[in-house]
């Protein structure tokens, strides 16, 4: 490249907003992308396809080829090539990302840092000296000084992971394959050569000793007093207060930094002291709110990333009775706060610390946003002329607009717990209570029941005959005709641990996998994100269409179902045809559920259990709301489930109760 190419180059990125503070041997090609507010030092050496975010600072001494760089990114004397480096990282000095690094948000890479072939975490610290190669490392890690995913034997290259806040001691040597769960401790000067599960410390300096519960001797940053499994929840005046709310609130709004928070709520009467006391909370920190008063949370999620607000909050405790409420939070992508901003918020709520701007946010009606989503959920439909169809609205969110939807699109429709009465939500109605649904449905004869939760990201289906169709079955009808549209990504939906295997075995045999994760719906929309993947839900009822949602919704999943049965002219009952495995879930109140799911005799006791379920298994895991255990038996042969179940039962009572 001549001189004046080179200048000429330099010319139009500072017309497009680009700082450079010398021109002295900044060398960049033609096709390189920089973003305005970027500050360029000399010594640049910017090639290929690179494209470079906004209020980045590139300092003196950087090769950066093919790569992909967020905003607010700092670079200093590194190398990077076919990398991608996410928003707020530091990378440098003197550290090598290359050949298909993916390094996730506020991340540090430091001095003499190389990852190769590897993907990082969001905050992320690799500050000295490390090799970090062929692996996955998930959020808030830490990379000691010194060291090594020892990645080759001499022969081949084997590929490790890592979960969610793992401490990595220095001139540690993690020898792949293994895989290390969320929050083990590595202590320095180890060296691995073991799975590690989660919670465990791990010493290996002379020889490795895993320790089970590692809370005993580092404490879990990940340890929440106030967040579960789906946001916070509690008995309203009790667990949960208009003070508490006020601080999340507050916190949004901070965090927000002069944006705006769409909020909305259910019909619970707590509901409207809450959402005024987060509304309080976000404008004393000077954010806006869009207040959309009593929605379904799914719309919430929708109006969030349609206005690319920085956050969206839903006041509702879902299936939970009249008495309990609870605030769940989305990211500006519509989809659920992650793990480590619900960290930070639990700091602000123990802070107590108020966070007042000089000026204070407005508040905006949403009316016209919410009526946005309606009409998204009723554009995706076909004409249901002819079908008949009973709402059970559960007193919640849906009770005035579930029956215009489905009669907009020329239905037949029959609703009812529709008054939208706060004081009987959920109250044996709705997706948690089909019986009077499954009676309606036959004295009615229609084709159709729809029952919702709350807060309407639930959906359970009965069919003509008065059978409840569950989430598990309503995935397993969709993801048939998304496989027959060329619509299934990848062949593969994403469900969790509780998810029938006769369901699975029916997916199977169409040539679709199941990827199973953590109960929640917030951990089905995690992997359908980082897989690609479009279609997923729990056997409760949470349905995502990622198509068109990043969260579960009740609404559309029923609309959608109901456009199937119209379209294939086959009643549910013959389109949810699925062999299932007999299967019994039960709860146990225990004293630090924890340690019991943790417990040693109990985990072998549950093994040999397994070995007399041929074709069968047991789950045992932590209520993410109550101080319970969940026992989970099934099997092909449903007399053998029951005798387990008894062995299960009778042990858990006798040893923890």
């Amino acid at each position: 490249m001549n001189n004046d190419k080179r200048l000429e180059i330099i010319f139009n990125h500072i017309k497009n907003g680009v700082e450079f503070i010398s021109t002295d041997n900044v060398f960049i090609d033609e096709t390189v992308r920089i973003g305005k507010h970027t500050i360029v030092f000399p010594d640049q050496y910017i090639r290929g396809n690179t494209v470079i975010g906004n209020s980045c600072v590139l300092d003196t001494g950087n090769v950066i080829e093919d790569s992909i760089v967020g905003n607010g990114v700092t670079i200093i004397k590194s190398v990077l090539r076919n990398a991608k480096i996410g928003d707020k990282t530091t990378v440098g000095p003197f550290a090598n990302v290359h050949t298909n690094a993916d390094v996730g948000k506020e991340c540090r890479v430091g001095n003499f840092v190389e990852i190769k072939n590897a993907t990082v975490g969001q905050r992320v610290k690799a500050a000295h000296l490390a090799y970090v190669g062929d692996v996955d490392i998930g959020d808030l890690c830490n990379v000691g000084c010194g060291s090594i995913f020892v990645n080759y034997d001499g022969k081949n290259k084997h590929r490790s992971t890592v979960g969610e806040s793992v401490f990595i001691g220095s001139n540690s040597n993690v020898i792949a394959p293994v895989n290390i769960e969320n929050n083990a401790y590595i202590a320095a000067g180890t060296t691995v050569t073991v799975d590690l599960p989660k919670n465990c410390m791990c010493i290996g300096r002379s020889r490795e000793t895993v320790k089970e519960n590692r809370t005993k001797y580092v404490k879990n940053q990940f340890d929440m007093k106030y967040f579960g499994t789906d946001g916070i929840r509690g008995i309203y005046g009790e667990t949960l207060c208009d003070d508490l709310a006020y601080l999340v609130g507050n916190f949004l709004g901070y965090s927000a930094d002069g944006g705006k928070v769409v909020l909305g709520r259910d019909t619970r009467i707590s509901g409207e002291k809450l959402s005024n006391a987060i509304i309080g909370g976000i404008i004393d920190a000077g954010a806006d709110v869009i207040n959309l008063d009593i929605v379904p949370t799914p719309a919430v999620s929708f109006v969030t990333r349609e206005i690319d607000a920085n956050y969206g909050v839903m006041i509702s405790a879902s299936h939970n009775p009249p008495e309990y409420n609870g605030i769940k939070i989305f990211m500006s992508d519509g989809r659920k706060l992650c793990r480590i901003e619900e960290a930070e918020i639990e700091k602000h709520i123990e802070s107590k610390r108020k966070v007042v701007a000089n000026e204070k946010g407005k508040v905006e009606n949403g009316a016209v946003y919410y009526e946005n989503y309606v009409r998204a959920v009723t554009e995706i439909a076909d004409d249901l002329s002819g079908l008949k169809v009973v709402l059970d609205c559960a007193n919640g969110a849906l009770s005035h607009v579930a029956k215009h939807v489905f009669e907009s699109l020329n239905a037949t429709v029959y609703s009812f717990n529709d008054e939208g009465c706060g004081r009987i939500i959920n109250h044996e109605c709705g997706a948690t209570d089909t019986k009077f649904l499954r009676q309606k449905v036959k004295e009615l004869n229609v084709d159709v029941g729809f029952a919702y939760d709350g807060d309407a990201d639930r959906l359970i289906a009965v069919d003509e005959n008065g059978r409840e169709v569950d989430g598990d079955e309503i995935i397993f009808i969709i993801a048939r005709e998304l496989l027959k549209k060329g619509k299934l990504n990848k062949k593969k939906v994403v469900c969790t641990v509780l998810s029938n295997m006769g369901v699975e075995r029916n997916l199977n045999s169409m040539g679709v996998s199941m990827l199973r994760v953590d109960v929640g719906d917030h951990n089905v929309q995690a992997a359908m994100a980082k897989g690609g993947y479009v279609l997923g839900g729990e056997q409760s009822g949470h349905i995502i269409l990622g198509e068109f949602a990043a969260t579960g919704d009740g609404l559309l999943a029923s609309v959608y179902l109901a456009s199937t049965i119209k379209k294939t002219k086959l009643p549910l009952s013959v389109l949810s045809k699925v062999t299932r495995y007999p299967q019994i879930n039960a709860s146990f109140a225990v004293k630090n559920k924890s340690e019991v799911v943790r417990n040693k005799d109990l985990q072998n006791y549950v093994s040999a259990i397994k070995g007399e379920l041929p074709e069968g298994r047991i789950l045992i895991r932590e209520s993410g709301t109550e101080e319970k255990i969940r026992l989970t038996v099934e099997a092909k042969d449903e007399e053998i489930m029951n005798n387990a179940f008894k062995k299960m039962s009778k042990y858990i009572k006798e040893k923890f109760m």
